[in-house]
């Protein structure tokens, strides 16, 4: 598990724990929900100081992904499995990379369009102007392109027909409108199921997950494409896909559960009592 070997960065994230009450809140609310017994109070307490940790060294990192030099960054990355991408794209649909919000997501990414071949990231635009750009900046400097959450399908499917890799991140609370329950960490979580739909188009989807080791390098990994086992059934499908996709990131977590994103309200569309 993660830990915080550097002075600073320990004793800033301590204060910011003490200070900010609300995220304290749900990132202990979460792991007591998603781990139950499997976690003392006080193993829980740890485990969110470290998540805190963690956020702190990432956001130093956020400074180094704007300012540093790209070779810099390029040898701070390690790319695993890019063989299961290359062999992807070798059919000529695109693919869609699926992420979480593990890791240092930023770093790989830009890490990924220096190393391998650009790629797209689908995030959705800040309101203000001058944060949007910033972001969109950070997020093409190294190569790969964006697209905005606002365009939708229109934007990944024109990058698709490109043949590129689109990343998506699914490990966040949708509303009921624009999500199906899966279940994650044994509880039932709303999660987009865009990326089942596209399985479902024949086009390829591959986990493709970050973590930040303990010499401080990035790691992605780049999985095996899922498998979709498609029948006449269209809704059990794309049912049945979404949840394998919850369950390798829900695996990839429990790994490293000190950085995956606890302070998100993960399951307020279901449980929102346990934010109260």
């Amino acid at each position: 598990m993660e830990q915080c070997h550097n002075w600073l960065v320990r004793n800033l994230a301590a204060l910011w724990y003490r200070l900010d009450k609300r995220h304290r809140r749900i990132t202990l609310a979460n792991l007591e929900f998603a781990y139950g017994k499997e976690l003392s109070p006080a193993a829980r307490e740890r485990l969110a100081r470290q998540v805190f940790c963690h956020f702190v060294r990432f956001a130093w990192e956020m400074v180094e992904l704007l300012l540093a030099p790209l070779s810099l960054i390029k040898r701070q990355v390690i790319i695993v499995g890019d063989e299961h991408m290359q062999a992807a794209l070798a059919q000529g649909r695109g693919a869609i990379a699926i992420a979480a919000h593990a890791g240092n997501w930023e770093y790989t990414v830009m890490g990924y369009g220096l190393l391998c071949r650009p790629g797209v990231v689908v995030g959705r635009d800040l309101d203000q102007p001058w944060a949007a750009r910033l972001v969109r900046y950070l997020r093409e400097r190294g190569g790969n392109f964006m697209v905005s959450k606002q365009r939708g399908m229109k934007g990944i499917m024109g990058h698709l027909r490109h043949n590129r890799p689109v990343g998506i991140v699914i490990d966040q609370n949708t509303t009921t409108a624009g999500g199906l329950l899966v279940d994650f960490f044994g509880k039932p979580a709303r999660t987009t199921p865009v990326v089942a739909l596209l399985a479902r188009r024949g086009v390829p989807v591959l986990p493709t997950l970050s973590r930040r080791l303990a010499d401080g390098r990035h790691l992605m990994v780049i999985m095996p494409p899922l498998a979709l086992k498609k029948t006449s059934d269209a809704q059990a499908d794309i049912q049945r896909h979404l949840q394998l996709q919850s369950r390798v990131i829900e695996d990839w977590v429990r790994a490293e559960p000190a950085q995956w994103l606890w302070l998100h309200r993960r399951w307020k569309n279901q449980f929102p009592e346990i934010y109260t």
